[in-house]
């Protein structure tokens, strides 16, 4: 069956060349009011909607979906009228169908927006890398900071926004993303968030002030990855400056190891014409 479970009635299947479609119409029971919860029981109207489905034997799918539209009798209700929802198949304000939106939010957990959407178009799903963004739900964020804070900026929008991420070291794993990189947002949450004993930062005086003015009792270290940069960018600068002492050094080294003896040695090429020249005549 294509919709095992499901409260529809299928009545055509149309094949075209690039994609199945299905025409199927909700034969459910009358639903409940979204807002009052009360048993609807007149039909106001039919309309037919389009979800995109999971691909079939490796075609697209598109479900046209015939749903009624119910009044609610309830007087004191705010809701005039409201569409029935076919349960495991459609959802208020949503293009595809739930089994669909499952398959996408896989996708994204395990593989991200440019990567998700390079293996939906092989699959033949029409995604897009903000599309499978925005099915990701946020993680709860703990009323507790961890023990081991880690706080730092990255780019929403490389050059003119910039947020803040804040990691459980310990676990490896993101407790909060925060609106933007200022010192006012980063202590309100550190008041907000009790409990860091150890704060994690860069060298951006930004997050000094906050955690100062929050946080007084934090240590506060520099996580490992700037201070590789940091040495790094040390050692190149001081390479640069020292460029011609270094290069004599190298030449001064170059010199003293070379072996005299093979400068005295003759060539190969010498050496061969030697062993073929022709023997002297004789003396008369």
């Amino acid at each position: 069956m294509l919709f095992p479970n499901v409260d529809v009635r299928l009545e055509a299947v149309e094949f075209t060349a690039d994609v199945l479609v299905v025409v199927a119409a909700a034969c459910g029971p009358p639903p409940r009011c979204p807002v009052c919860r009360a048993r609807a029981r007149r039909v106001h109207s039919c309309y037919e909607r389009c979800l995109a489905e999971r691909p079939l034997s490796g075609q697209k799918l598109l479900v046209r979906l015939r749903v009624r539209r119910f009044f609610c009798d309830r007087s004191g209700c705010q809701r005039r009228t409201f569409v029935e929802q076919v349960s495991g198949l459609s959802e208020r304000y949503r293009r595809s169908s739930l089994g669909l939106r499952t398959w996408l939010r896989q996708v994204a957990v395990e593989l991200g927006g440019r990567a998700g959407e390079r293996l939906c178009r092989h699959m033949h799903l029409t995604a897009g890398r903000t599309q499978l963004l925005e099915l990701l739900d946020p993680p709860p964020v703990p009323e507790r900071a961890p023990r081991v804070l880690g706080v730092d900026e990255f780019a929403f929008r490389r050059g003119r926004t910039y947020g803040t991420i804040l990691v459980d070291v310990e676990a490896g794993r993101v407790v909060d993303v925060l609106p933007d990189r200022t010192s006012e947002t980063f202590a309100a949450w550190l008041r907000e968030h009790p409990g860091a004993e150890i704060i994690c930062r860069d060298r951006a005086s930004a997050y000094t002030r906050a955690i100062k003015e929050a946080a007084p009792h934090a240590v506060e270290v520099a996580d490992r990855w700037h201070l590789l940069q940091n040495l790094a960018a040390a050692v190149e600068k001081t390479c640069h400056q020292h460029r011609a002492c270094l290069r004599k050094r190298v030449d001064e080294v170059t010199s003293r190891t070379r072996d005299p003896a093979a400068d005295a040695a003759p060539s190969p090429r010498t050496t061969a014409d030697a062993d073929h020249r022709p023997d002297p005549a004789p003396p008369r």
